[in-house]
């Protein structure tokens, strides 16, 4: 994706300014938590990735999906990835192949990509145990808790078969489950946004209405952790503050996506925050149609409509992906577990337009993102986040 000059302000060691996903104040380092007894009712904010294809050839899929890849060679380290949707839509299933790839790059590891399609959740299963089939693979990775049933159902019957699963928890003894705060990095996003909506010199196309908005994707756990997490980072700037919200009830369809915004903005809202996957793509759009301030997720968006997104925020599945897969190659993976990422594990970041976000507005996020940090912040969390403890 082509890049404008952007930055990460620094959370720790002064240096980058990432955040985590889930509401615990317990602040992780990547180590295992145990997993709930229940799967956790989570979605991913919505399917997305940088693109591209593995750089290994080819290699034959299931019947149900596509495949890139290659082979792995008898007593190798192997990877194998299904995305329960589509690569390419700028979002986290973008991240996750990154990962793989970074697996591929770092670790040596032969690497396989099969998407399952959007919504086909038989696919999914057969892709699942097509892979698990083969006895190829030292750990199968999917994501998103739209996959959770399925990947249940597979896990039961490979037992011996490890699965690491990102952005939901499912249980199981064979499965690695990695959740994110994504409710600390939703409230540096409002943070941002109330401190623009307030500020008119720096940012000409705020009207000063100290009015801001949210996009969700879903009505769900997940969605509603970002929600509160952004509420609270408006309103810790200014508690008179106004909140919009609204939930697309998709994760693709950006009209409607464009279309609440479009209301927003029309009631006031100086700036939106896009927490609905490719939904979210036609909330950026209306920002620049309606000449309005707006900010991404799940991948680098600045870029997509420069001078109107201030910024994104990011949960980095690459590297939750890869660190597990560092872990299971040096026999350290632990399955039956949930690993928890965040601030100190480089799990989410708000990354800004620095061409875009002055000086002086990035110097007072640093000053809250470094009270969450420490804890002096607890930034509140929506069930079953709240639970999260690292140990």
């Amino acid at each position: 994706m082509i890049r404008r000059s952007s930055a990460i302000l620094a959370v720790v060691a002064s240096v980058s300014l990432l955040v985590t996903a889930c509401g615990s104040s317990a602040k992780s380092d990547g180590t295992a938590a145990p997993a709930a007894s229940t799967p956790a009712s989570t979605s991913a904010a919505a399917p997305a990735s940088s693109g591209g294809s593995p750089a290994s050839s080819a290699a034959p899929g299931s019947a149900s999906g596509s495949a890139e890849g290659s082979a792995a060679p008898s007593g190798s380290f192997a990877v194998a990835y299904m995305v329960p949707g589509s690569l390419g839509d700028l979002g986290f299933f973008d991240s996750g192949e990154a990962g793989i790839k970074r697996a591929a790059s770092d670790l040596g590891a032969t690497t396989k990509t099969i998407e399952g399609g959007d919504n086909n959740t038989q696919a999914w299963v057969n892709d699942l145990q097509n892979l698990a089939k083969t006895g190829t693979y030292n750990v199968i990775v999917t994501g998103g808790d739209q996959v959770s049933d399925q990947l249940t159902q597979v896990a039961k019957q490979f037992p011996k078969q490890k699965f690491v699963m990102f952005d939901a928890e499912v249980p199981g003894d064979n499965i690695a489950s990695i959740t994110f705060r994504q409710n600390d990095v939703s409230f540096l996003a409002g943070v941002l946004a109330a401190l623009v909506s307030e500020d008119t010199a720096d940012y000409p196309m705020s009207g000063g209405g100290k009015n801001v908005g949210i996009v969700g994707g879903q009505d769900i756990p997940v969605i509603n952790d970002f929600i509160v997490g952004f509420e609270a980072g408006a309103k810790a700037v200014d508690p008179s503050i106004t909140i919009q919200k609204s939930y697309v009830g998709s994760w693709t369809d950006s009209n409607t996506g464009y279309n609440q915004a479009a209301s927003m903005y029309a009631k006031g809202a100086d700036v939106i925050f896009a927490a609905a996957g490719g939904s979210g793509l036609g909330v950026l759009k209306a920002a620049k149609d309606k000449k309005k301030y707006a900010i991404g997720v799940d991948s680098d968006q600045n870029a997509l409509y420069p001078g109107f997104i201030l910024a994104s925020a990011l949960k980095n599945v690459n590297n939750a992906v890869f660190d597990l897969a560092k872990k299971d190659k040096e026999g350290q993976l632990k399955t039956g577990q949930t690993y928890v990422y965040g601030i100190a594990n480089n799990g989410v970041e708000l990354k800004l337009d620095t061409d875009l976000v002055k000086q002086a507005t990035a110097d007072k996020l640093k000053g809250y993102s470094d009270k969450v940090a420490k804890g002096e912040i607890d930034v509140p969390c929506v069930d079953p986040f709240c639970a999260k403890a690292t140990i």
